[in-house]
């Protein structure tokens, strides 16, 4: 690696001078969140994609990100703490962690350099169609656009594979550089050759979180059962006592289950409106609704018209 661009990586930064002095990890530094998400905005800018040295010297609280990271131990090693799973990596190794992960990270010593590689989200979305047929990667991308997706890594054991290490050094090179019109090709080539070499990847967990369980129940409970769906046969069915369920759901969706549940009548109204020859009335019982009157008022401060006006514009 080009000389300048190590020393670059290696020195000490002003927040590893702090730190050396007693001082904490500045979570304000990286989060606007209670929760110490790490926010992109604030180590990315306007920029699509960047690199970080990690903080040494220090354990570093457990976090989460906004965006996709991944770590490259340049020298030495470091440990990751991702729930019950310690991961430690040495040099050459690659962490990913998609941005529902949370993990802490052990304290590195001075000669302990690991490279937080920081993707946007919108920057793997332009890239994701050059590795939508990765058998490695596809899924773990895939899992990390979904909103209700869960936390995942791939750790892949790649300090003996010298093509890999050679493309982090270009990449690390490129970034350093800002070169950005190589940026895209890197990266895609890089995913490329973690599923060629993929006997690399040593483990890779998905661990299920408490909401995203929950949004899956209640979001497959509303698509079946809509018509008929209420609070208290859901809160029966999963468990939970109906007040708790219903403040569980305000914290995931940030509406109450009336409103999911309206919204999936809507739908389900418009696609019979849309694909059948079903009468108003019919349509309003077939969705849940047993007064057509409220049934009409709900649909005209949903789409602003009668339903209709609504089907007569579908044709």
């Amino acid at each position: 690696m080009d000389s300048a661009i190590l020393e670059r990586l290696t020195r000490l930064t002003d927040e590893e001078r702090e730190i050396l002095r007693g001082r904490d990890v500045k979570k304000d530094d990286y989060s606007y969140s209670d929760r110490f998400i790490v926010n992109s905005r604030k180590l990315l800018g306007e920029r699509e994609l960047d690199l970080r040295p990690h903080t040494r010297f220090i354990d570093f609280p457990e976090h989460g990100h906004d965006y996709m990271e991944f770590m490259y131990v340049y020298a030495g090693s470091i440990s990751h703490v991702i729930g019950k799973e310690t991961v430690t990596l040495e040099r050459g190794d690659i962490l990913f962690l998609n941005r529902h992960a949370r993990h802490s990270i052990r304290r590195a010593g001075r000669e302990d350099i690991g490279i937080n590689f920081i993707l946007s989200n919108p920057f793997l979305q332009a890239i994701f169609p050059q590795v939508h047929n990765n058998p490695v990667m596809s899924g773990f991308l895939t899992n990390n656009f979904d909103d209700a997706g869960e936390a995942e890594y791939l750790f892949f054991r790649t300090k003996d594979t010298f093509p890999i290490r050679n493309l982090m050094d270009n990449l690390i090179y490129a970034i350093v550089n800002r070169t950005h019109e190589v940026y895209s090709g890197l990266v895609s080539l890089l995913f490329t050759y973690l599923a060629y070499y993929r006997d690399t990847l040593v483990n890779t967990l998905r661990v299920s979180s408490p909401d995203a369980a929950l949004r899956r129940a209640v979001l497959g409970y509303l698509e079946e059962r809509y018509p008929t769906a209420t609070l208290k046969e859901l809160a029966g069915s999963l468990g939970y006592a109906e007040a708790y369920l219903s403040r569980r759901i305000g914290t995931v969706f940030g509406k109450t289950f009336q409103e999911l549940l309206r919204a999936q009548r809507m739908a389900a109204a418009e696609t019979l409106l849309r694909t059948t020859s079903l009468g108003v009335e019919e349509i309003v019982r077939a969705v849940g609704y047993e007064n057509q009157s409220h049934f009409y008022r709900v649909f005209r401060s949903t789409h602003g018209m009668t339903p209709h006006k609504f089907r007569k514009n579908a044709e």
